[in-house]
Order: C-alpha cells, then sequence, then structure tokens
C-alpha cells in the first residue's frame, strides 16, 4: 500500500496524510473521516465512482477530474474549480 497525501493548492502543505491504493481511496478515507479538503489539490484526479457524500471541497483544483458516477450528496463544491471535470452520472 503506497503513501499518499493530499494536499493544499494554495501553500502544498498536507492537509490529510494516508496510506491508500490510490488517490481515490484517499479522499474516501479523508471524506469518511470528516477531514476538511477545503483548497486541496486534486487536479486529474480520477474519483469516478467515488462516495464523496458531505465532502468538504470548498475552493478545491477539481480541474480535469474524473467525477462521473460520484456520490456528491451533501459536498460543499462552492468556488470549486470544476473545469473539463467530468460529472457525468
Amino acid at each position: 500500500m503506497a503513501r499518499r497525501a493530499l494536499k493544499n493548492r494554495l501553500t502544498g502543505k498536507v492537509v490529510f496524510p494516508c496510506e491508500a491504493e490510490s488517490l481515490k481511496l484517499s479522499v474516501e478515507k479523508a471524506t469518511q473521516s470528516g477531514a476538511d479538503l477545503s483548497d486541496a489539490d486534486l487536479h486529474h484526479a480520477n474519483l469516478k465512482g467515488a462516495d464523496l457524500r458531505n465532502a468538504e471541497l470548498r475552493r478545491a483544483d477539481l480541474r480535469n477530474s474524473d467525477l462521473s458516477g460520484a456520490n456528491l450528496a451533501g459536498a460543499d463544491l462552492s468556488q470549486a474549480n470544476l473545469t473539463k471535470a467530468n460529472l457525468s452520472g
């Protein structure tokens, strides 16, 4: 299992360190633990089918990310950069 760290897009500071097989699983773990991923750097992330219920993703960089089929119920995506993000399904 690889060590992954979710970082702040502005400062580069680690906002959620974890051990996970993929970025998708890291983001799901962070969301499930209630971590605040506001301003997170998630551009080009493959989050297809991810469970992101109630995720705090304000101002997160989700450019070119695949969010198809993701559960975004209750997620805060206000001011998030969703340019060219796949939000189908």
